[in-house]
């Protein structure tokens, strides 16, 4: 099947790494790059103002339009199209193929919503253009209704994955083992739900603890741990791996902007063979069997008390570690399965609908 993947291109987990997966099952792939027309200062405020019509929004609708016309996909999937306009969908439908979607922020929550100006500017297009789509994938279960109640017509939730090329377990060398190894290891960007005050915790109660992130981590934001942690780097790839791989648990917080139940590295953690140390929800708990494949929290307290037991409980914790690796892997929780996941959903969406589907 002849498949055009259009999005930012611009993270390796994302569409890279999901246009890899459906060229190994044998499907034909196109990629259409909204990135590119965003250069410079003036193309980033067209980016991010991507409601305001501009240059760079006709230039890339224009394209993203010929290329459907030349390619003949039987199915163009839109990664976030926050700049892809309700006109340019229709017409790529009427090419005959199915048009779907695919969203791994919240367009309806906080993060949108708290800030009036990103919701009205950035989220705009995205939202008229619910209803063009064959199929609309979301992150999120809590996304189904709000994105119906939108005008989307068919809406599935598409968990997030891990790619067994980047998230395995990985042996370090002697200056790895210098940077990398630790008690427990938070890699992830700061949101202020207090995940500081979490870490904080860690430290007091004596464990050695890693974070790796971006720019965000700030001496305001960490305090008095500006001086333990030091200079805070952002790790990808590899290098994330190697910080994964270098702890004896895994420390994952769940963003409260976007409303996570879940997230990615829910999944990429237990693939790189080590604990995943989450904070405690219904749908983690549906997903992993707690204290055997996986270790929840709900506050600081909790949190100690659980790392503490981990750290000193070494038989079990690498049972925790191999069971969860085995529970992510045999319920195909990696960027195969997930685009297998894919595209079962869209051809039954299509057969519920009547249409049949020659591809």
């Amino acid at each position: 099947m002849k498949i055009l993947l259009a999005g930012n291109w611009q993270w390796d987990q994302y569409e890279e790494a999901c246009a890899d997966a459906l060229e190994k099952l044998g499907h034909e792939v196109r990629p259409f790059s909204f990135s590119r027309f965003f250069t410079g200062r003036f193309g980033h405020y067209q980016n991010v103002l991507a409601a305001l019509p501009g240059p760079a929004a006709f230039g890339l609708n224009r394209a993203l339009l010929e290329s459907a016309e030349q390619f003949q996909p039987a199915m163009s999937l839109i990664w976030r199209g926050t700049h892809v306009w309700p006109g340019t969908l229709r017409k790529i439908r009427g090419l005959g193929g199915c048009v779907a979607s695919y969203n791994n922020d919240d367009p309806f929550g906080p993060s949108a919503g708290g800030a009036p100006w990103h919701h009205r500017y950035l989220w705009k297009w995205y939202l008229k253009g619910l209803a063009e789509f064959d199929t609309n994938f979301v992150y999120r279960p809590i996304n189904v209704p709000e994105a119906i109640a939108a005008g989307a017509r068919n809406v599935e939730v598409l968990m997030p994955y891990f790619v067994p090329a980047v998230h395995h377990p990985v042996e370090l060398d002697e200056a790895e083992g210098e940077r990398f190894g630790c008690d427990a290891v938070f890699v992830g960007h700061y949101e202020p739900d207090g995940r500081e005050r979490y870490l904080a915790a860690l430290v007091k109660a004596g464990l050695h603890v890693r974070l790796f992130g971006g720019g965000y981590w700030t001496s305001d934001v960490l305090g008095d741990l500006a001086g333990y942690f030091g200079e805070i780097k952002a790790v990808r790839r590899i290098e994330y791996a190697k910080a994964l791989c270098g702890a004896k648990m895994c420390v994952a917080f769940l963003s409260k902007l976007n409303r996570d139940t879940y997230t990615r590295r829910c999944f990429e953690i237990p693939a790189c063979g080590r604990i995943l140390l989450c904070e405690r929800t219904v749908d983690l708990q549906k997903l992993f069997r707690e204290d055997r494949e996986a270790v929840f929290f709900s506050d600081p307290d909790e949190l100690v008390r659980k790392a503490l037991w981990l750290r000193n409980s070494p038989r079990e914790a690498a049972e925790i570690a191999k069971a969860g690796m085995s529970r992510v892997i045999a319920d195909r929780h990696d960027v195969m399965g997930r685009m297998e996941q894919m595209l079962t959903k869209i051809s039954r969406g299509r057969i519920d609908r009547g249409v049949f589907d020659a591809h």
